[in-house]
């Protein structure tokens, strides 16, 4: 589609799963880090990574999650939509740098500025000409992580959750994403929750084991809907032999 560059769908809902695996990459080195250097758990900052890689992570699920093709291209394209308030707020802010910059790297960063802007109005224009009905807009952070979570209830892979299957997914997930937000937020309460070092480290452990479930099913969701039967023999497999389970059983829901 012009203005919005090619495979719209893989290129969309790749970066969120992304930013999920970095996120929870840094969750462990921090832990680690921390607890053989210092020792501390560091509770509050591995929570906050973990919260981030679930949300992220969450967005992919939600974008791939259907069977429809349209479904799945309209997902995309609403949430590319829904971006440009914050994107519109960025370029107000910064419009309002350049206006009173007087360094030698103005001239060159504007022009790299009204390239952004210039590119950021044709993605907008090619998205908002299409009918309503070919733009679903997300549900909201909140709501993303809700729908992702029962969406891996209602497709859960056999070698997910272990001893914790009588749990699902949907309970944790959103009892996390409540805790972890508190921390993002500075909110107080959550400190009812930290009295011991046994809080601590429930806490800790709860956001690994929610973060690295939600961003498994992610980036096997991903690659399950990257390969086919031609493809299958020869795409590098650039993910955990561990979810490979789950590439091959949501791979046939999307062929």
């Amino acid at each position: 589609m012009p203005g919005l560059g090619p495979r719209l769908v893989s290129s969309t809902a790749r970066f969120p799963a992304m930013n999920a695996s970095e996120n929870l990459v840094a969750a462990g080195q921090v832990f680690s880090t921390a607890l053989t250097q210092e020792p501390k758990l560091r509770t509050a900052s591995v929570a906050t990574l973990c919260r981030s890689a679930v949300e992220a992570s969450a967005k992919t699920i939600w974008l791939l999650g259907d069977t429809s093709r349209e479904v799945r291209r309209a997902r995309c394209l609403g949430s590319i939509e829904g971006e440009r308030e914050y994107q519109s707020a960025d370029i107000d802010i910064e419009a309002a740098t350049f206006a009173i910059r007087t360094d030698e790297a103005r001239d060159a960063e504007y022009q790299r500025f009204q390239l952004r802007n210039q590119k950021f109005n044709e993605r907008l224009e090619a998205i908002t000409s299409l009918p309503e009905s070919a733009r679903e807009k997300p549900p909201g952070f909140t709501g993303c992580v809700n729908k992702a979570a029962e969406w891996i209830d209602e497709n859960p892979p056999s070698d997910l959750f272990g001893e914790l299957s009588h749990l699902g997914m949907t309970i944790p997930t959103k009892s996390f994403y409540s805790v972890g937000s508190s921390f993002v937020h500075g909110l107080r309460w959550v400190r009812e929750y930290m009295q011991s070092e046994t809080d601590l480290l429930r806490l800790t452990l709860i956001g690994f084991a929610t973060a690295v479930m939600m961003t498994e099913c992610a980036v096997a969701l991903f690659e399950a809907q990257s390969i086919n039967a031609a493809s299958a023999a020869t795409r590098a497999q650039n993910y955990p032999a561990g979810i490979a389970g789950m590439v091959a059983t949501w791979s046939a829901k999307y062929q």
